[in-house]
């Protein structure tokens, strides 16, 4: 069986928070009304992940955590700018906000399952961030939905 490698699961993570706080930040910047608030909203939520990995990480490991510009993030992590061209922009950013989150759920989850004591507490704490961003996401999903097509989920 492999070994789960903490110090790894961390750099990607926080790669993975730092990339997707740089699209939103981007696309909010271009955008306006509610699209910006949303996108803003968004970034907010990846820089408050990125700050608890990275001090988590200087303090466990005692180095400073350096950015690597060859770290690939998965794609199922990374938001993909080329898929909000359409007039359902805001629909798919919710539904792939969603996967994202979800995406990054299950990595803490993975990272919390693999420590124990402050760690596990800190991964728990973002695992459970996630799902709240997940059900905000989905919420927000519906509400578009509904104004879009004027469909309500039951």
């Amino acid at each position: 069986m492999k070994s789960f490698d903490m110090k790894k699961a961390l750099v990607y993570a926080i790669h993975a928070e730092i990339e997707a706080n740089e699209f939103y930040s981007e696309w909010a910047k271009n955008s306006q009304g509610h699209l910006r608030k949303e996108l803003e909203e968004l970034a907010k939520w990846e820089d408050s992940h990125r700050d608890s990995l990275t001090k988590y990480f200087e303090d466990t490991y005692n180095e400073k955590f350096a950015r690597n510009a060859k770290m690939v993030v998965d794609p199922a992590l990374k938001v993909q700018a080329d898929e909000f061209k359409d007039n359902y922009q805001l629909l798919k950013i919710a539904s792939t906000v969603y996967l994202s989150e979800m995406k990054a759920m299950e990595l803490y989850q993975e990272m919390e399952n693999a420590s124990t004591g402050k760690a596990s507490k800190m991964f728990a704490e973002l695992k459970d961030m996630e799902k709240d961003h997940m059900a905000t996401a989905k919420k927000r999903y519906d509400e578009i939905r509904e104004h879009i097509v004027g469909f309500r989920a039951f």
